[in-house]
């Protein structure tokens, strides 16, 4: 096995290449595998398994101002070292054969199946990863061979073009037709196209020439070019591979001036000339058919995708680069992003670590420049994410290895050229439908070209190829499309139901070979017949836990035998028996596996069908056999987790009940048959409640839970308690998980019943407490679970759940006066409060640290936050004065806010940081008004009144400074501004002296001007509700469209109303008193304070002047235009030269 950059010596053509890469594989172990980084974020290996590439030899880095229109002496003349390659202007730059992937998996067919993901051509490769960037049209055919995909070019106009005249491919014609909506035509390529193949033609040949110079050839010869020109087929841009021609004696000969550097070039080699394309598919094409006639084969590993790739791409190297790719550029035609992604991953695949670019203009060589293959994302004009080319990789296969399940079928990738939807077609299975359609009835046959139709056909669909650039978009298999058949489960049904048609022949034989067959009464699937074991029930109940327990006490010594004849005359121990017990398994298992893909399909009433019938499979197998093998039990236990399963979901979703139900009662003949097999040994009737479609989601939620309670009792008991262990835990899982769906669900009733008293005078009753009961039960018992799997993510879950019990109990206990109106904060509300604390702090302390797991430690976070808030709010708004005194409330809504605050993480970038940035200038806000009331309302110590003027302004400053971040809440930075100015009037008021009183007022005016940032969103929020209200055609759009204009996100304009009505007052009265107070002053007046009065006027008067009854908006515009212009000149020069 060979590395690419590999010395010649290793690399043998002599005899079959495809045998040689054995005789190699004993060089140099350090040179197998090569990691190649681009942008350092992506990880490349490339390994050779074929190569024909010849020795080495060097090409000329030509002079400048060499002409390349002009062809040199060696341009397209065969040669012993150029072989037959390259006689035509484009040598042989063909594409590569129909179906070349399967050459290459015939060659390594010992790669195929499990090492390898993907076999084809490198051009189909990058054509993929380009998808998202490019808006030229794919068509690949892709089959699939064990695990691996292989990847061919599906020249589809071709194929119509060659079997136009034979009538072949007419139905795959016409939908083609359909599916781009016009007439398929070949684009011809323009004469400029042909003349840059060329020029690169003549520029590979002086490449390899020894010198540069440019010899005419004989006329005959451009002749037979330029004719090649026109009619060569279209290809990928790069000629033949070489052979070189040049010797180590020759470049000595060549003047010292005249000599240019030289570079080896390698790894490449002469392609026989293409012959006519065989026909698509065609039947009698065999393995000895079957040509990899690309130069080299690559084992590329793209981060964790193995590809198997063929590669033409010449490659050079000697001297101080020992392998280099060669490309001409147009100068006058930037690289982009396309170009760019083209010449790294063609690096990346055959291992180049660097690119040398040759640029002309118009044929006349300028310059050249060597690249880094990892600098090659980063070039100017072309500049791209490696990680999204990799995310763009996995995507791409994730989605083909997801629906190209069915081995010997073709499926056809298309996208058309510029659009962004990628289509899969099953074409084997259109043709099939096509068939039976044409039997049918011919006229029907793709009689409408609706979209809606030509998407039912498709296997599966990319809506917009920028999806393949979100990571692990495609990882999961809910993204596939809902209205088709799940590819995977798709191909496990059809195994399944051949199981079960084979299963249903067999026990039919097993049947009709039983004597007295005849005089069995035929059975009635409505009509349950007791079983032997029912008699240990005495009461005979039919509730959910009996019905279960039944089966537990089935669990025996598996040497257990019965001694009597089963039910259909059936022996103990007869071929019969044993092999009834065998078939009665094997459908159970097969109506499992249907249930486990219905379920992942989330066609939930047929997992359920399918579930219980592989119950009553297994309650059959039961009652025919005294013990169950443990293996047997274990997988009981698989089916009893899967009907938990099932019926949780069924629960969770019960809106779609109409079309679960639907596809409940839907059975197969197949299924009907088999069940009536089944009656013959058991009435089938032991997990009937179990397995019921309910229309409770109460109900649902308790045959889940008993459903895996079941199961666990069974892993835990002595039969299987050494051998289920593993399984125990996904059980205790499943347990942990639905205990906290009902604690949920009981909490949400008891939360509804509280929201249907809002405003009616009511106490706790007992129905809500019995839901409290049942919630703390399920979230107790939930805990207990998953601490026995430490699970310590979970376990804080629904300690958190807990916490929101708590605050559902404490809201339940709010109490109401005669008027309904809210009473004081009572103790019981604290209390549950508390309590609610306390589980979100163990919340915090199960997960230990943010990095255990940040989404749930956010998650507790924000609750804990918010419940210390929501306390100190009912603590301050409706303080307990009947049983505490104003200090110790007034310090415990300080101590709770402030561990709210705590809580509030304003430095981590999240979705909430917007929501704690609000919370913490509310909280400041509320601590501040706290404050300015006792320092209004206190009377008496001094030093008190100072402390609390000092608190209250420095939390209004921190409150201001956080609204004012936030874009959203312009009445909240309102009201604070006008609360803060307020403080000051009243601190002026205790004021005597007019200097202090001035300085006073200048502070004041200053803070209202801040008021000029909220008005500003104010009349822009008024401004989109105004164009909203005069677009007509926005009423008629569907709702959803306005989701993002909620009421809660719109402007409250009654707030609006008054707080401009708090604001025009106080604006007018401190305008008003600074007016008085600067006229009025003794001391000589500076020309800047002068101005700055005639300012205070001009805005004074012009504020009276103003209409009241204007619009809104005029009234806010007004506003911010004076507030501006008082912005201009500041007070703060006045103050001070007012308190010298």
């Amino acid at each position: 096995m060979d590395v690419v950059n590999m010395s010649s010596q290793d690399k043998k053509t002599d005899s079959d290449p495809r045998h040689e890469e054995d005789q190699s594989s004993t060089a140099s172990e350090d040179n197998k595998q090569v990691i190649c980084l681009g942008n350092n974020e992506v990880k490349s290996r490339a390994v050779v398994k074929y190569s024909a590439a010849p020795p080495s030899s060097s090409y000329a880095l030509l002079q400048e101002k060499t002409d390349l229109k002009l062809p040199p002496a060696n341009w397209l003349r065969e040669n012993t070292q150029l072989g037959t390659a390259g006689t035509t202007v484009l040598g042989s730059s063909r594409k590569s054969k129909p179906f070349s992937s399967f050459g290459m998996a015939y060659d390594f067919i010992d790669c195929i199946g499990d090492d390898v993901d993907v076999v084809s051509d490198s051009e189909n490769i990058k054509k993929l990863l380009k998808i998202p960037y490019s808006k030229s049209h794919v068509s690949m055919a892709v089959h699939r061979v064990g695990s691996t995909l292989l990847l061919d070019e599906l020249d589809i106009q071709e194929l119509f073009m060659r079997s136009s005249q034979t009538g072949d491919w007419t139905w795959l014609k016409e939908f083609y037709q359909r599916l781009i909506d016009q007439k398929w035509q070949r684009k011809k390529k323009s004469k400029e196209h042909w003349n840059e193949k060329a020029i690169l033609s003549k520029f590979l040949y002086y490449s390899i020439n020894s010198d540069g110079t440019a010899v005419p050839v004989p006329s005959d010869t451009e002749q037979a070019a330029e004719e090649g020109c026109g009619t060569a087929a279209e290809g990928s841009s790069w000629p033949a591979t070489f052979n070189s021609s040049t010797a180590e004696s020759e470049e000595s000969a060549i003047p010292k001036e005249e000599q240019v550097d030289t570079y080896a070039l390698g790894h490449v080699s002469s392609v026989p000339k293409e012959q006519n394309l065989p026909t698509l598919f065609n039947e009698g094409e065999n393995s000895q058919d079957l040509r990899n006639d690309f130069v080299r084969n690559i084992l590329w590993t793209f981060e964790d995708i193995h590809m198997l790739v063929g590669s033409n791409m010449p490659i050079f190297g000697g001297g101080r680069y020992p392998a280099v790719s060669l490309r001409l550029r147009d100068n006058n035609k930037p690289i982009n992003v396309l170009t760019g992604i083209d010449y790294w991953l063609d690096n990346l695949m055959c291992n180049v670590p660097e690119l040398v670019m040759c640029f002309h203009v118009n044929g006349i060589v300028q310059k050249y420049e060597m690249i880094k293959t990892e600098d090659i994302p980063d070039l100017e004009n072309s500049t791209f994410s490696t990680r999204v080319v990799k995310d763009i990789a996995q995507n791409i296969l994730s989605f083909l290895k997801s629906n190209c399940t069915k081995e010997g079928h073709t499926y056809w990738l298309f996208k058309a050229s510029g659009s962004d939807i990628v289509k899969l077609y099953d074409l084997t299975t259109l043709c099939e439908e096509e068939e039976e359609e044409e039997e049918e009835d011919e006229s029907c046959s793709y009689s409408t070209s609706s979209e809606l139709q030509d998407d039912s056909k498709a296997v599966a669909i990319i809506r917009s190829v920028g999806e393949l650039s979100v990571p692990e978009k495609y990882k999961s298999t809910h993204q596939i499309r809902p209205n088709c058949a799940f590819p995977v489960s798709q191909d496990k049904e059809e195994k399944c139901r051949l199981v079960l048609s084979y299963v249903l022949k067999g026990l039919k034989a097993v049947d009709s070979s039983i004597k007295k067959e005849s005089d069995l009464p035929a059975a009635d699937p409505s009509t349950p017949i007791p079983l032997k074991y029912e008699e240990r029930s005495q009461n005979g109940a039919r509730d959910v836990e009996q019905d279960i327990a039944l089966l537990l006490d089935r669990v025996g010594p598996c040497n257990e035998e019965l001694k009597v004849p089963t039910r259909s005359g059936m022996l103990p121990g007869t071929w019969q028996h044993r092999m009834k017990l065998q078939l009665f398994l094997k459908a159970s298992k097969a109506y499992y596996v249907l249930s486990d893909a219905a379920t992942n399909l989330l066609k939930y009433g047929r997992a359920l069908r399918y579930i219980k019938l592989a119950l009553q499979c297994h309650d059959a197998y039961c009652s025919i056999n005294g013990g169950l093998h443990p293996q047997v039990l274990l997988f009981h236990c698989q089916c009893l987790s899967l009907c938990g399963d099932v019926q949780l979901m069924l629960a969770q979703n019960a809106s779609n009940r109409a079309a679960y139900l639907e596809e409940y009662n839907y059975q197969t003949k197949d299924d009907q048959e088999i069940l009536h097999c089944l009656h013959r040994e058991s009435s089938c009737q032991a997990f009937s409640m179990a397995t019921d479609l309910a229309s409770d989601p109460e109900y649902q939620l308790i045959v889940s839970s008993k459903c895996y309670e079941a199961a666990h009792d069974l892993l835990t008991s002595g039969v299987l308690k050494d051998l289920g262990q593993e399984q125990l835990g996904q059980v205790l899982k499943r347990l942990g998980n639905i205990r906290n769906e009902m604690g949920v669900f009981y909490m949400n009733q008891a939360a509804a019943m509280q929201v249907e008293k809002q405003g009616v005078r009511r106490s706790v009753c007992m129905a809500e407490q019995e839901l409290w009961k049942k919630s703390f039960s399920c979230f107790e018992k939930g805990m207990q679970d998953f601490n026995a799997i430490s699970d310590s993510v979970n376990t804080a879950l629904l300690l958190c759940n807990i916490g929101r019990l708590m605050r559902i109990c404490a809201q339940a206990h709010c109490v109401t006066t005669s008027e309904h109106s809210r009473g004081e904060f009572s103790p019981e509300e604290a209390l549950y409060y508390n309590k609610a604390i306390d589980y979100y702090q163990r919340a915090l302390k199960s997960l230990g640290c943010r990095e255990s797991h940040s989404a749930v430690w956010d998650s507790v976070n924000w609750e804990l936050s918010t419940t210390y808030f929501t306390l100190a709010t009912l603590l301050q708004d409706y303080a307990p004065l009947s049983r505490k005194a104003q200090e110790q409330i007034e310090r415990e809504v300080t101590e709770t806010m402030m561990k709210s605050l705590r809580f509030c993480d304003l430095q981590t970038e999240s979705a909430r940081q917007p929501l704690y940035q609000y919370r913490a200038a509310t909280i400041h806000h509320r601590l501040a008004s706290m404050y300015h009331s006792c320092y209004r309302n206190q009377v008496g110590d001094e030093s008190d009144r100072k402390q609390h003027r000092a608190l209250a302004e420095q939390h209004y400053s921190k409150a201001v400074r956080l609204f004012i971040s936030l874009s959203d809440a312009p009445c909240e930075l309102l009201r604070t501004l006008l609360e803060r100015v307020a403080f000051a009037e009243f601190t002026m008021a205790g004021q005597n002296s007019s200097a202090v009183k001035l300085k006073t007022l200048t502070g004041a005016l200053e803070i209202m001007c801040e008021t000029r940032h909220a008005f500003k969103l104010i009349h822009k929020e008024l401004l989109e509700q105004q164009e909203k209200m005069s677009t007509p055609e926005d009423s008629d759009k569907p709702e959803e469209l306005h989701s993002d204009s909620s009421p809660s996100s719109e402007l409250n304009t009654e707030e609006v109303v008054k707080l401009i009505g708090v604001f025009e007052p106080s604006f007018s009265f401190l305008l008003l008193q600074l007016i008085k107070l600067s006229t009025a002053s003794k001391r000589k007046v500076s020309g800047k304070e002068e101005e700055q009065v005639k300012i205070y006027k001009n805005v004074y008067s012009r504020f009276l002047r103003a209409e009241k009854s204007v619009p809104l908006i005029q009234r806010v515009s007004l506003f911010t235009e004076l507030l501006d212009q008082l912005k201009t000149p500041t007070g703060s020069d006045e103050a001070r030269s007012s308190s010298s």
